[in-house]
């Protein structure tokens, strides 16, 4: 983990945008806008480009047929620093001749595999085989960390298979692979032409202190909980061993809420999920997914401040300054970053309280090269 004091250090000042259409430069940048939603999310990104000016300043309009590759640029600091902030295909362009202007909408190159279906079995496969497969017949580039249980595990041993767009509700490649990213707890996004399936400590990630000062604005909001205690039950079979299986957390995510007058003290909550086909050890772990994701969520931020290309979804944010109850770290949960001519560079980031015991170490697995 790399720790960064202030964020402020490498926000940019007075950037420049330029993007590239199919491989065309172009500077009437008037507006750009594009998040990062985190894993399991395809990033998007939205520029507005003046059109005025004679036809030799315009040559981009000329490419916008078939497949439209944008990459997004920041010029910052140095005249000659270029940073490519974005890459992915354009989905919808709008072009206004009366205010000479030009809308482009588009997503990361998760977009290929959202469009890609076909009928297919992935017979006694692991994921990151089933995912090195995806990636390869696409030409992306991976950064995938292997597994070694077999996926689609039904009937024991004698039958193991993921199926795509083939008596399955799976119709995509992308919903393929967020199914087999939430299988496993891994991460799952496409950086640039890289596709990425690994776990959250494989990956390098910054702690970035910001205090209150550094914001220009900055909200929490807490989840009121409607009960004292959720107990999660996972429940599994085999049809082939005739077995069932059944887990409960003994660890309830019981909180000291008191009583409301006139009303009957709080049962609790029960959760049931049923799945088959689960060994005791994948039960836990799915029991375990479904607590934190029930509990990580109490308490979330969302500031705007001054833009910078160093957050991005999964670093941790340390906030000071906002008093008790407030000053703690955070998860980033999505960046949105927007330039302006007029209003300039602003990011908009989502974030979630951790607790101190899952914060990552700064000498453990992640590492700002991986």
């Amino acid at each position: 983990m790399r720790v960064i004091d202030s964020i402020v250090m490498a926000s940019a000042r007075a950037p420049r945008i330029r993007a590239q259409i199919n491989g065309e430069i172009v500077d009437s940048i008037m507006n750009a806008d594009w998040t990062d939603g985190g894993s399991c999310k395809g990033a998007t990104f939205e520029l507005t480009i003046s059109t005025s000016g004679n036809r030799s300043e315009n040559r981009w309009l000329d490419l916008l047929t078939g497949r439209v590759a944008v990459q997004i640029y920041m010029n910052a600091q140095r005249a000659d620093s270029k940073i490519m902030t974005f890459e992915g295909l354009a989905d919808n362009i709008a072009i206004d001749p009366i205010n000479n202007t030009a809308r482009i909408l588009g997503r990361d190159y998760s977009s290929v595999l959202a469009n890609s279906a076909y009928q297919v079995a992935f017979c006694n496969q692991t994921a990151s085989e089933i995912v090195s497969y995806v990636a390869a017949r696409h030409g992306f580039n991976t950064n995938v960390s292997a597994t070694s249980t077999i996926i689609g595990s039904y009937l024991g041993d004698d039958y193991n298979q993921v199926l795509l767009n083939a008596h399955s509700q799976i119709t995509s490649e992308w919903e393929l692979l967020i199914y087999l990213a939430r299988s496993e707890g891994f991460e799952l996004f496409v950086d640039g032409r890289t596709l990425v399936f690994a776990s959250s400590g494989s990956l390098p990630l910054n702690k970035i202190s910001i205090n209150v000062g550094d914001a220009i604005a900055m909200k929490f909001y807490r989840n009121c909980p409607l009960s004292s205690q959720t107990i999660l039950t996972v429940k599994s079979w085999n049809s082939w061993l005739a077995q069932a299986l059944h887990y409960s957390d003994g660890n309830s995510s019981g909180q000291n809420i008191p009583d409301v007058p006139g009303l009957n003290a709080d049962p609790g909550t029960a959760i049931a999920i049923v799945t088959p086909n689960l060994s005791s050890h994948d039960a836990e772990r799915l029991a375990n997914q479904h607590l934190r994701a029930l509990t990580k969520r109490t308490l979330t931020v969302q500031i705007a401040m001054l833009g910078d290309m160093l957050l991005k979804p999964r670093d941790v944010l340390a906030i000071s300054g906002c008093g008790n109850g407030f000053d703690a770290n955070y998860t980033v949960l999505s960046v949105r970053r927007h330039f302006s001519t007029t209003s300039g560079f602003i990011q908009y980031i989502k974030g979630f309280q951790i607790e101190a015991a899952l914060l990552p170490s700064t000498g453990g697995g992640a590492s700002q090269d991986g």
